[in-house]
């Protein structure tokens, strides 16, 4: 049997910590230990204590940059001393870099990373910018995987020489066979709807990576335009008051609806008629993969890891910033609906024939067996 740590930042259930759920859940209990650390407190803490599996608190963790990072890294450098593992999995940014380096120095065995989007993005400084990607190609060469969830940041990081093709490969996720079995009763039962609303929906975190504040101005403009239009955007973050303050500002608090965090979103996806996520920047969110099972349409923004997954029949991509752009598709969506529901019944059939689950287990399996490459 393996002994096998998952890393993770923050005790939230976002996409990158069910990530971690939906490949643990589907790995043979019999094959692995499976221990999982992170900050305490929190429901992922509760679903992995639920689901048997030891849990590691390190409780120094945050998000931003801190000197507590290097309070975080002899903690990790002495659990790992301490427990030995064959294999130890990194998530996120700083949880990779402050695993990884832990795990090259006491030489465990296997050390993976998986890429849940790239730190180094357009609108960063160029010192944070320059001093993000230094990170990245160190704590990449510290391992002997990086995973990555879609190609083109794959393709992004060989080209700036920041790993090697070697070490370098893509698994799509997927959502275990269970959940995609619910969606998909959901896109069955999908049927003429009421023609006098048309409502867009979300679950998304509110954040500057999400692009909250201008999706939410833009759907107000719509929703004044349009009064068949309704929004309802699932989730919380540091911009979600903002937000909240945008829409009262408009008087449009009945027509678009921001009821914070719901981890329900099965109760929620079979109320939109389409679905929108205008991000700035992406690894490869499940939220889309949801509501693609779910046989809903999609409005994304034109980037390259959404370009992967909606192709032109199964929505439309708008460029980033082409606010009227998006406004004027958002007006004309309730015109729309015969070409929508074509374009949900492709989303699904798309979607089903990318993220399979078995797959992404087992990609993940053949790497956790592979012998170290030092």
């Amino acid at each position: 049997m393996k002994k096998l740590l998952h890393i993770q930042l923050l005790p939230l259930l976002s996409g990158v910590q069910n990530f971690s759920l939906h490949l643990l859940d589907g790995l043979p209990a019999d094959m692995y230990d499976i221990h999982v650390a992170c900050k305490p407190g929190g429901n992922f803490v509760d679903a992995t204590r639920k689901r048997g599996w030891r849990f590691i608190p390190l409780p120094s963790l945050v998000h931003p940059i801190s000197p507590l990072d290097l309070i975080s890294f002899f903690h990790l450098l002495w659990i790992l001393k301490r427990e030995r593992f064959d294999i130890v999995h990194t998530n996120s940014s700083k949880t990779g870099l402050l695993g990884r380096l832990a795990a090259w120095l006491i030489r465990v065995p296997m050390i993976v990373h998986t890429s849940h989007g790239l730190p180094f993005q357009k609108g960063q400084s160029p010192l944070k910018y320059g001093f993000f990607i230094f990170l990245e190609g160190l704590a990449n060469h510290l391992c002997h995987k990086v995973i990555f969830v879609n190609n083109s940041d794959r393709l992004r990081c060989i080209e700036m020489k920041l790993i090697t093709k070697s070490k370098a490969t893509t698994i799509n996720n997927a959502l275990p066979i269970s959940l995609v079995e619910k969606l998909s009763a959901i896109a069955k039962a999908r049927s003429n709807r009421d023609e006098d609303t048309f409502t867009l929906g979300s679950t998304m975190r509110f954040s500057t990576q999400k692009n909250a504040v201008n999706l939410i101005a833009c759907a107000c403009r719509a929703c004044e335009s349009n009064p068949k239009l309704r929004f309802v955007i699932i989730g919380d973050g540091e911009h979600l008051e903002l937000c909240r303050q945008i829409v009262r500002s408009h008087n449009l608090n009945a027509r678009i609806l921001l009821p914070g965090w719901d981890s329900r979103i099965l109760d929620w996806l079979p109320l939109f008629d389409a679905f929108i996520l205008y991000s700035r920047w992406e690894a490869q969110p499940f939220s889309l993969i949801e509501a693609m099972h779910s046989g809903l349409p999609l409005i994304g923004s034109k980037i390259p890891s959404i370009a992967e997954l909606v192709e032109e029949d199964c929505g439309f991509l708008i460029d980033l910033d082409a606010h009227k752009e998006l406004i004027k598709l958002l007006i004309s969506l309730p015109e729309k609906r015969i070409l929508l529901q074509k374009m949900g019944e492709a989303a699904s059939k798309r979607i089903s024939g990318i993220c399979d689950y078995q797959t992404m287990v087992g990609s993940y399996r053949n790497i956790y067996e592979m012998d170290g490459v030092e």
